[in-house]
C-alpha cells in the first residue's frame, strides 16, 4: 500500500514539474551571456535592449553590455571581448572596420537602418522666431552653410571673440575630420573656430542648454537621435551630394568643392567566432532591420515619458510593432517574446521609492531656462582671465619660461639640481611637440588652483575655528571627494556650456577639498600654548590668525596646495570631454583613435607638468617647515 501511494505521489510530481508541451524553454546556442557593445548615444541603447529582450525571451540567452566608445569597442569586436554593436556607422569607421573584416575577426550581419542623416543644423527658432518664446528671429535670411559666414557674431565664441564658435562632431570620429575639411573647404576656419567636444554627451548637452535658453548655437548632428526628436533643428543647405563629388572632396579637399554629407547606412557587426558559433543568433540579427523613423519614435518615446529608458521604448516598439519585429523570428520565437511580461523584481518596495532623480531633472531644467544667461554672464569674467592668462604664457619665449621655472625651483629649494631637472621636463615637453597645448593645460589649471585657494584658505581657516562648522562640513567635503568627477560636469555643462569655465568649474569642486581638510588639519594642531602667549601680549584674533597659527600650519597649507594642483592636474583629461582642449585631448583623442603613442606622448607631457608643480610646492612647503622649527 505504502509503495503504491509513493509511486502516485512520484507521478503527480513529475506530472507537475515537467514542461507542457509547446512550452518548452528555449535553450541559448552559447553556455555564456551574449556581450553587447554599449555605444554612447541613445538609438544604439534602444537597438541594443531590443535585442537583449529577444534573445534572453525568445532564444533563452543571458545578456550584458559592455559600454565604451566606438573604436575602442569595435577593436573589442574584433578581439572577441564584445559579441555584438548593433550600430557601426561605416562610413565614419571606414579604416577600424574595414581592418578588422578583412582580418576575418568580424563580420557584417546587414543593415539595421538604411537613412541616418548627418549635417550641421541651426535651431529653428534663430531662423524663423518663437513667438510663443518671445525669441525674435535672429537670421531670418540663413539658410545653407555658406551664408554662416555672414553670421559668424551670432555665433560667437566667448574664447575667441573674433570667431564664431562651430561644435564639430565627436572629437576622433570621421565625420570630424569630414566636417573639419568642410569648414575649410567653405572658408569658415577664417570666421570660426573649430570647437570639438570630447563625447556625444557633451554635444547633446551644448545644443539642449543653448535650445533651453534660446540662444544661437551651429553645430553638426546626425539621426536619429534624441536631440533631432526633442528640438526643432534645421539642417543647413549644403550642394548636393554624389558619391564621385564626395570622394572627390575627400581625397583632395583643396581643389574640390565640399558637398552634403551622404545618408549613411548603419550595419549589425559581429564577432566572426561568435557568429560561427551561434548561428540561429546570427540570423536573427540578419534579419534584424529598422528605418530611421522607427527608431525616431522610440526615442522620442523616451523623451515624452519621464523616467523612460531605452529597455521602456524596446518593450513599446515590441507591443506596437510587432508587424516589423515578427519577421526577424519564427513564431514560435515570437509567442515566447510576447508572453506576459515580466513583473521587475525588487528587494526594495517601490511604493516607498522617491522620484528624486525626476525632480533633479525638472528643477534643473527650469533653473537653466530662467538663469542660464545669467550664468553665462557671470562666467564671462572668469574666462576672460583664463583667456588673457593663456595669451600672457604663451607671448613669452619658450626660453624665457623654462628659466623662469628654473629661477622659481632654485627659490623654493635652494638647491641647483632641482631647477637643472624641471628645465630639462619643460623643454621635453617643447621637443614631444606639445608646448602649445601645454600651455593651455597650464593656464587653465593656475587659475583652477588659484580659485581653489581662494575658496579652500577661507573655508579652512572657518571650519579650524569652529567645531560645529567642522562637523557639517566633513560630510560635505567627503562627497565632493566622492562623487564621480563626472557628476560636475552635467550641471557645469548646462548652466556655462562647453569650453574652458565648465572645466575650471568641475575642477575647483575636485580639487579644492584636500585644500580645505590640510588647512584646518595645520591650524588645529598649532601648540594652544603659542596662541596663549599671543592672547595674553594682546594680540586680537585677528593677530593671532595672521601672526602664530598661518606661518605655522604653512607647511600643512602648502601640502594642501600640492595636493590641489595633483588632482586639477588630473582633470585635465576629463575636462578635454568639454572642450578644454590642451594635452588632455591629445590623450582622449589618442583614446577615440586607437593611436597608442599619440596617448602616451600626451601622457608624458602631463607627467612632466605633475612632476614640476608637485616638486616646487613641496620644496616650499619643506623650506616653511624647517624655517618653524628653527624659530621654534
Amino acid at each position: 500500500m505504502l509503495n503504491r501511494f509513493l509511486f502516485a505521489l512520484a507521478a503527480l510530481l513529475l506530472a507537475i514539474c515537467a514542461p507542457r508541451a509547446g512550452l518548452a524553454a528555449p535553450v541559448c546556442e552559447i553556455d555564456r551571456p551574449v556581450m553587447f557593445g554599449g555605444l554612447d548615444w541613445d538609438s544604439n541603447a534602444f537597438h541594443t535592449e531590443l535585442a537583449r529582450i529577444i534573445l534572453e525571451r525568445g532564444y533563452g540567452c543571458e545578456t550584458d553590455v559592455l559600454p565604451g566608445s566606438t573604436l575602442p569597442l569595435i577593436t573589442g569586436l574584433g578581439q572577441g571581448d564584445i559579441d555584438v554593436l548593433m550600430e557601426i556607422w561605416r562610413d565614419n569607421v571606414t579604416e577600424p572596420w574595414n581592418e578588422a573584416v578583412e582580418a576575418g575577426t568580424a563580420v557584417s550581419l546587414g543593415t539595421n537602418f538604411p537613412d541616418a542623416v548627418q549635417g550641421w543644423y541651426v535651431p529653428r527658432y534663430t531662423i524663423e522666431g518663437d513667438p510663443a518664446r518671445g525669441i525674435e528671429p535672429m537670421a531670418p535670411d540663413l539658410r545653407a552653410v555658406t551664408d554662416l559666414k555672414d553670421h559668424w557674431q551670432l555665433f560667437r565664441d566667448p574664447e575667441v571673440p573674433t570667431k564664431g564658435r562651430f561644435y564639430n562632431c565627436i572629437l576622433g570620429w570621421a565625420c570630424e575630420e569630414q566636417s573639419t575639411r568642410k569648414l575649410e573647404g567653405y572658408g569658415l576656419d577664417r570666421t570660426y573656430t573649430n570647437f570639438r567636444p570630447g563625447t556625444g554627451a557633451a554635444l547633446a548637452a551644448a545644443i539642449a542648454s543653448a535650445h533651453e535658453r534660446g540662444e544661437p548655437i551651429v553645430a553638426y548632428y546626425w539621426g536619429p537621435t534624441w536631440v533631432l526628436g526633442a528640438f526643432d533643428l534645421v539642417k543647413l543647405e549644403e550642394p548636393a551630394w554624389s558619391e564621385e563629388a564626395w570622394n572627390a572632396f575627400n581625397a583632395d579637399p583643396a581643389r574640390h568643392q565640399p558637398v552634403a554629407f551622404p545618408t549613411v547606412e548603419v550595419i549589425i557587426g559581429a564577432n566572426a567566432k561568435f557568429a560561427g558559433k551561434a548561428p540561429e543568433i546570427a540570423a536573427f540579427l540578419r534579419a534584424y532591420e529598422t528605418t530611421g523613423q522607427m527608431v525616431s519614435e522610440a526615442l522620442a518615446y523616451m523623451q515624452q515619458h519621464e523616467g523612460a529608458t531605452a529597455r521602456d521604448a524596446a518593450f513599446h516598439f515590441i507591443e506596437m510593432r510587432g508587424d516589423v519585429w515578427r519577421q526577424w523570428v519564427s513564431p514560435e520565437i515570437a509567442a515566447r517574446v510576447t508572453a506576459e511580461r515580466e513583473a521587475q523584481t525588487k528587494s526594495f518596495p517601490v511604493t516607498l521609492e522617491v522620484p528624486l532623480e525626476q525632480w533633479v531633472n525638472g528643477a534643473m531644467k527650469r533653473f537653466v531656462a530662467e538663469y542660464g544667461g545669467a550664468f553665462h554672464a557671470a562666467s564671462n569674467g572668469l574666462l576672460r582671465v583664463i583667456v588673457w592668462l593663456e595669451f600672457l604664457i604663451a607671448a613669452l619665449p619658450w626660453w624665457l619660461l623654462i628659466l623662469a621655472t628654473g629661477g622659481i625651483a632654485f627659490h623654493a629649494s635652494r638647491r641647483p639640481i632641482l631647477p637643472v631637472a624641471l628645465m630639462a621636463l619643460l623643454f621635453l615637453i617643447g621637443a614631444l611637440g606639445l608646448w602649445d597645448l601645454a600651455i593651455q593645460t597650464l593656464a587653465l589649471m593656475i587659475v583652477s588652483v588659484l580659485v581653489a585657494v581662494l575658496i579652500g584658505l577661507p573655508s579652512g581657516i572657518a571650519m579650524a575655528s569652529s567645531d560645529l562648522l567642522r562637523r557639517i562640513m566633513l560630510p560635505v567635503l567627503d562627497a565632493m571627494q566622492t562623487l564621480p568627477s563626472f557628476v560636475y560636469l552635467i550641471p557645469a555643462l548646462m548652466l556655462f556650456g562647453l569650453g574652458k569655465v565648465p572645466a575650471l568649474f568641475a575642477t575647483v569642486i575636485y580639487a579644492t577639498p584636500p585644500l580645505i581638510r590640510l588647512v584646518d588639519l595645520g591650524l588645529r594642531t598649532v601648540d594652544p600654548r603659542l596662541v596663549e602667549v599671543a592672547a595674553d601680549l594682546g594680540a586680537d584674533p585677528r593677530r593671532q590668525l595672521i601672526d602664530i597659527k598661518l606661518p605655522l600650519a604653512l607647511p600643512s597649507i602648502m601640502a594642501g596646495v600640492n595636493q590641489t594642483t595633483m588632482m586639477a592636474l588630473s582633470m585635465v583629461v576629463i575636462a578635454s570631454m568639454i572642450g578644454a582642449r590642451g594635452l588632455g585631448e591629445e590623450v582622449l583623442l589618442g583614446i577615440q583613435r586607437l593611436d597608442i603613442g599619440r596617448g602616451l606622448v600626451a601622457g608624458v607631457a602631463i607627467v612632466a607638468l605633475a612632476i614640476v608643480f608637485d616638486r616646487i610646492t613641496q620644496a616650499y612647503g619643506g623650506r616653511r617647515d624647517k624655517t618653524s622649527e628653527e624659530r621654534l
